[in-house]
C-alpha cells in the first residue's frame, strides 16, 4: 500500500465564474472602503454661517402629497 496519494490537477475555472467572483469581490471591496470613508472622513469646511439648520419635520407634513 502506498503512503502517498496522487493530487487530482484541478482544473481553472472558467472564465464567466472567474468574471463573477471577481466583480462580487470588487464590489463588496468598494462597499466596504466607501463606509470606511464616510465613517472617518470628517467634512472640510463647516456649514455656513448665513444658513440655518434644517428644521425637523412633522410627520403629518411628510405623509401630505402635494
Amino acid at each position: 500500500m502506498s503512503r502517498h496519494r496522487r493530487t487530482t490537477d484541478r482544473s481553472p475555472l472558467p472564465p464567466h465564474l472567474a468574471r463573477q467572483r471577481l466583480a462580487a469581490a470588487l464590489t463588496a471591496a468598494g462597499a466596504i472602503a466607501a463606509t470606511v470613508l464616510a465613517i472617518t472622513v470628517q467634512p472640510s469646511a463647516p456649514p455656513a454661517p448665513d444658513r440655518l439648520p434644517d428644521p425637523t419635520t412633522s410627520e403629518v407634513a411628510q405623509l401630505r402629497r402635494f
